[in-house]
This record gives structure tokens, sequence and C-alpha cells, in this order.
């Protein structure tokens, strides 16, 4: 699995429903491997906005393949928001090496 993460500001002015009207895709394509995105606000400064997308079914290999197919969707949107928030903090793709559940005993 592999996990994109996006960090940015919204500009002052703009709340959080504004900005994602904006963000949301206007074409879907049906085998997105970005199935799970997360957005959060940070709790001491809501203006702060981290997005998470879960790429689940896809090789760090295939990134090239399907941006080739998302690059005009995206610049679309990136058109919509880009007077809305600043550009990212961060913005990378990891891949994930671990996975626990912190309320459980974890084996070493």
């Amino acid at each position: 699995m592999l996990i994109a993460a996006m960090s940015r500001r919204l500009n002052d002015g703009v709340d959080y429903a504004t900005f994602r009207k904006a963000w949301i895709p206007d074409e879907i394509v049906p085998d997105d491997p970005r199935t799970r995105v997360i957005s959060g606000l940070n709790i001491e400064d809501p203006r702060e906005l981290l997005t998470i997308a879960l790429i689940e079914n896809a090789e760090a290999a295939d990134i090239p393949v399907w941006m080739e197919r998302l690059t005009p969707i995206e610049a679309r949107r990136y058109e919509r928001i880009k007077d809305l928030v600043s550009e990212p903090t961060l913005n990378a793709v990891y891949e994930v090496v671990a996975e626990d559940d912190l309320s459980r005993p974890i084996a070493g």
C-alpha cells in the first residue's frame, strides 16, 4: 500500500466547505487507486489542512501510469483551488512499511 500526503493552509477568509466544493473532482476514473481519501483540519490551527490518500493495489512503479490518466482532472481541480489554499508544505507519496493498532500489544 502507498500513502499520498499533502499539507497546506486555507487562505484567509476561506472555510473548509468552500475549499471542499472546489476540491471535489469533476470526473471520476473508475480504476483510480486512491480509493480512500481522508482530510483533516489541525485542531490548534483550523486553517491547516492535511489530506491523506490511501492507495491500495498499486506499486510505486504504477504511479506514472495512473497519473497520466489523472493529470487532466487534477489540473482542472488545481485551477479551482489555487486561490483558496497555499502551495503544499508537504506533497509526497510514501510506501507503507508497517500498520499497527496501538490499542493492542505489538509483536517485535
